[in-house]
């Protein structure tokens, strides 16, 4: 095998969940693309046509010259490979690698099996992880596997995903590609590759290390941002001022940065900084702020099934024997993934404190085995029954089509919260129902 670098002829993209299906189809229009997934039912529907995501129409995946396959011994003879897998974290918030770890083992045996003479591999990842992770962690695997040196057998990279699960406007195309790679020649490949899907443009990071570093801190900003409005919002509300006025009458200030608060959830926010924090704990430094913003935004669940609770207290009825109607379960607005969306926990939390929850939830899939204490209900708009709350928890533009019909669902002298700001305030308190927003 040569370590001689050349801009490569093929992609093998590893993972095709929500970055590496849109990744694989893009670089198909520029390589003979391979999108490996080891989940044989994910392969069978993509060859179908279907996306389980729902981010992908059948048009573009039938329309692709992706060879999908679950078959792993693409990857012996590849020239240039990406990893798209996940990196949750464990339950004490500590990274769990698992995956990436289970890619590299795969790739690095594969690699056994390559045919004598090819060019050295370039290995780029995308999974979000902390500094260091590519070179100190997946490395090393890979080398143990392959009975190859990095950095001679094979090369990394790294370039950080920058997916926008259900935003038509931030796709690859539109937005610069950070890139990296382990020799200057490598990394210059690597900008190549990318520049013919980023049409920005790329970023051509330091190094590996930094590249990684750019895109946990990506996240960590969001996350401590959207926790100062949380927690500004949790102030207001012991003052009786309506948040969403507050920012209002701020944005008007020419360098005032405005977030919505609100639940966050899904697989980037919420994850990434534990990333970071755990990186920095094994330097010896504690990453207070960053720790601090996620315990509030962890905490805002909570926060809103108390306060439904208090109002309803105020209003003089038994919390207890309340119907609850909650809208919307999906970790944002207009995406299908439920996997670790707030609005569950918020959902829990109230069938604890009520006799009734019912649950719409018109874009996500909800799995038919999932165990459930509260009703998945069909459209409540085309029912005549109403509740004691009703909750906009995840506005959905399919939601918000009926928004003038989400206080009908409401009985008189009622309550509707807002967790978005999404309603009209004057509208709703015309009608004799109360109304509060985070």
């Amino acid at each position: 095998m040569t370590s001689e670098q050349t801009t490569p002829r093929s992609i093998t993209v590893v993972g095709l969940g929500y970055v590496g299906l849109p990744l694989a189809l893009a670089f198909a229009k520029e390589f003979s693309t391979f999108g490996l997934d080891v989940d044989a039912s994910r392969v069978n529907e993509l060859l179908a046509g279907n996306d389980r995501n729902r981010e992908v129409p059948e048009a573009e995946i039938t329309a692709s010259s992706v060879s999908f396959t679950s078959d792993e011994s693409c990857i012996a003879d590849a020239e240039f490979i990406v990893v798209t897998v996940p990196t949750p974290v464990l339950d004490d918030h500590t990274p769990d690698l698992s995956l990436l770890e289970s890619a590299s083992t795969t790739i690095g045996a594969q690699l056994r099996n390559r045919t004598a003479g090819l060019n050295a591999p370039i290995i780029v990842f995308e999974s979000t992880t902390y500094p260091g992770c590519t070179e100190g962690f997946c490395g090393p695997i890979i080398e143990r596997e392959s009975d190859l040196k990095s950095g001679e057998g094979f090369f990394l990279g790294y370039s950080p995903e920058r997916t926008n699960f259900g935003d038509q406007e931030h796709t690859l195309e539109t937005v610069i590609k950070v890139v990296s790679g382990q020799t200057p020649e490598v990394a210059a490949i690597v900008a190549d590759v990318y520049g013919r899907i980023a049409k920005a443009g790329t970023h051509l990071a330091t190094d590996i290390k930094t590249a990684e570093a750019s895109k946990v801190i990506e996240n960590v900003q969001r996350d401590l941002n959207i926790a100062l409005f949380n927690e500004l919002a949790m102030i207001f509300d012991r003052m009786d001022i309506r948040s969403a006025d507050a920012f209002d009458a701020a944005a008007t200030k020419w360098n005032f940065h405005r977030y919505q608060p609100g639940l966050v959830g899904g697989h980037c926010i919420p994850v990434d900084p534990y990333y970071l924090t755990y990186a920095a704990s094994q330097l010896g430094f504690d990453a207070r702020i960053v720790l601090a913003g996620r315990e509030v935004n962890e905490s805002v669940a909570e926060f809103t099934a108390g306060k439904i609770s208090t109002l309803l207290g105020e209003a003089g009825a038994d919390s207890a024997e309340a119907s609850v109607l909650m809208l919307g379960l999906t970790f944002k607005p207009n995406v299908s993934d439920i996997r670790n969306s707030k609005a569950l926990m918020l959902a829990d939390l109230l069938v604890q404190r009520h006799s009734s929850v019912d649950v719409y939830e018109p874009v996500g899939l909800i799995p038919q085995d999932m165990d459930t204490s509260y009703n998945v209900i069909d459209d409540p708009f085309a029912s005549e029954k109403t509740y004691d709350v009703v909750v906009l928890a995840v506005p959905h533009d399919t939601l918000l089509a009926h928004k003038s019909n989400i206080g009908d669902l409401v009985k008189p002298g009622g309550l509707v919260v807002d967790l978005g700001s999404a309603l009209d305030r004057t509208e709703i308190e015309s009608t004799s129902r109360t109304y509060w927003s985070l």
